[in-house]
């Protein structure tokens, strides 16, 4: 048996350890909120999956990457460890590649709202999907050109594609949603896996796509991120998600060719894992841990 002395000393000691552990906790909490808005490229492999956090309790996740347990752990190191609400999962098309990630998601996380564009897609990964919203009785809804999503005082976004008649669109790419987000005077460019011909439709209508970030669209193929599109958006930095020595030969050499002769600052997946965009204050620009 411990004596009385001993075991005052080792109630002590526990003390001690959760006084520590409590500080800690909050010392990374407030480091976490000090960072008003978080951009998370997710390193998912050969797929797309972007967390954004705003104020450290507000998530959108856009897309989810072709492995649920690839997302998760990803995830899991993203946010705070008693949040399990997403409160937006934004589809930018039923390709594999950017919804098999979701299903995991929809049955480890309350989500608030699902948003897609409407397009389905015969395959059973979809149908999957469907059945598990269906079964959570997660409320859904459509997002095309036009629409806008506004979160607190600072955090607005805009959608440029689908518009509402191309729903139907039988090319997924295509009808990838497109959206915009303005974060003060920072600017986010998420193209799903849009195709240079939605790049031009784009272009064509007068759109305001002049941004600071541009996340690449379709993993860096070379049906993507055309010269003009690239210097009407003229980023200062763009990302490619991607994985390491996929099957597709993606990002294409072209596709980074264009990139450099515009003096774009590149991050990949595939090389650095998971990039983090980090905002601190909506007046001043964002960074990432690699600038």
């Amino acid at each position: 048996m411990i004596k009385s002395e001993n075991r005052k000393s080792l109630l002590f000691l526990i003390g001690i350890l959760l006084f520590i552990l409590l500080v800690f906790s909050f010392i990374s909490w407030r480091n976490k909120e000090l960072n008003i808005l978080e951009v998370s490229f997710l390193d998912v492999g050969q797929g797309d999956a972007t967390l954004i956090s705003y104020l450290g309790k507000y998530q959108v996740l856009i897309d989810g990457g072709p492995s649920g347990k690839r997302l998760l752990q990803e995830l899991g190191k993203q946010m705070p460890t008693m949040d399990k609400k997403i409160e937006i999962v934004i589809l930018t098309h039923p390709d594999f590649d950017h919804l098999a990630g979701l299903i995991d998601v929809a049955r480890s996380y309350e989500i608030g709202i699902f948003l897609d564009n409407g397009q389905k897609a015969d395959t059973e990964i979809f149908k999957e999907l469907e059945n598990v919203l269906a079964k959570e009785e997660i409320k859904k809804n459509l997002l095309f050109e036009g629409s806008r999503i506004s979160i607190g005082r600072y955090l607005n976004f805009e959608i440029f594609n689908p518009d509402e008649i191309s729903g139907n669109k039988k090319n997924r790419n295509e009808n990838s949603i497109v959206l915009k987000m303005v974060f003060g005077n920072n600017t986010f460019l998420f193209t799903g896996d849009a195709t240079s011909k939605v790049e031009g439709d784009m272009i064509n209508k007068l759109i305001d796509l002049d941004v600071d970030w541009l996340k690449i669209g379709h993993h860096g193929s070379k049906h993507s991120s055309s010269q003009e599109f690239l210097e009407k958006t003229s980023p200062r930095f763009a990302i490619i998600s991607v994985g390491a020595k996929n099957g597709y030969k993606h990002p294409a050499t072209e596709v980074i060719e264009r990139i450099k002769k515009q003096k774009i600052t590149l991050f990949r997946t595939d090389k650095l894992g998971t990039i983090e965009v980090f905002c601190r204050v909506p007046t001043k620009e964002c960074a990432t841990k690699n600038n």
